[in-house]
């Protein structure tokens, strides 16, 4: 697979006071940019009830995304670190997904490695092939001959935080028992991503304000901060 098209970026945005989107917390867009990868498909809304330790986890990972994405300049000692864990993530998802995954997509979940991410979900490749009636969105309709029924879906993610910003690199799709072909994750990324959702797969996203770092531990990610340059 060629650099370029594996390499992927992510951001946090937050808006006070408003409902988290995915792009606002990096392991909820990774979840869906990664997915969509494979996808691309349009978004689809639901609803359902959880427990309150779900409920509470998932508003956690929101309030701490409202505190990175603040703009506020502030003294120095005012900036520390922020450790998202990925349960917070996992509830979030569970309790959010619906909102933003596509039809067909479900049981996301996000498992958190030193320097890595895995990311997975379980696909009904027959609505997929439904969502698809244009013949010229090749992608999914390869997708949808290659498998069929629900599968389960894994993808491996490096993470690269770098001074720039985050890189995602995808290191390997595999639904059920069978791996993705390279050439096939490349034609999803260049021609139903890219333009779709308008990512420059060749940078990485900026942090938000007074993000410095993202370092990936066991179970965790945590948001190193500080203020922004030249405060």
């Amino acid at each position: 697979m060629t650099e370029s098209a594996k390499t992927m970026s992510t951001n946090a945005r937050s808006s006070p006071g408003r409902t988290l989107k995915p792009s606002a917390c990096p392991l909820a867009t990774l979840a869906l940019a990664t997915i969509l990868v494979v996808f691309g498909t349009a978004l689809s809304a639901g609803s359902e009830t959880f427990d309150p330790a779900t409920l509470a986890a998932s508003k956690s990972l929101e309030g701490k995304m409202q505190i990175l994405g603040g703009k506020d300049t502030q003294p120095l000692p005012s900036y520390p670190a922020v450790i998202i864990t990925e349960h917070e993530a996992n509830s979030y998802l569970r309790v959010h997904s619906k909102e933003f995954l596509p039809a067909g997509v479900g049981t996301p979940s996000v498992q958190v490695q030193p320097e890595h991410a895995i990311v997975s979900g379980d696909v009904d490749f027959n609505e997929l092939s439904r969502l698809y009636p244009n013949p010229n969105d090749m992608g999914p309709k390869i997708l949808a001959a290659m498998f069929h029924g629900t599968q389960h879906v894994t993808i491996a993610i490096k993470v690269q935080s770098r001074a720039d910003g985050v890189l995602l690199q995808v290191e390997s799709i595999v639904v059920g028992g069978t791996t993705v072909p390279n050439w096939l994750v490349d034609y999803m990324i260049q021609n139903v991503l890219q333009p779709k959702y308008h990512f420059d797969l060749s940078k990485p996203f900026p942090y938000t304000d007074h993000v410095k770092q993202v370092v990936l531990g066991s179970g965790q990610v945590t948001f190193l901060r500080g203020p922004r340059s030249g405060k």
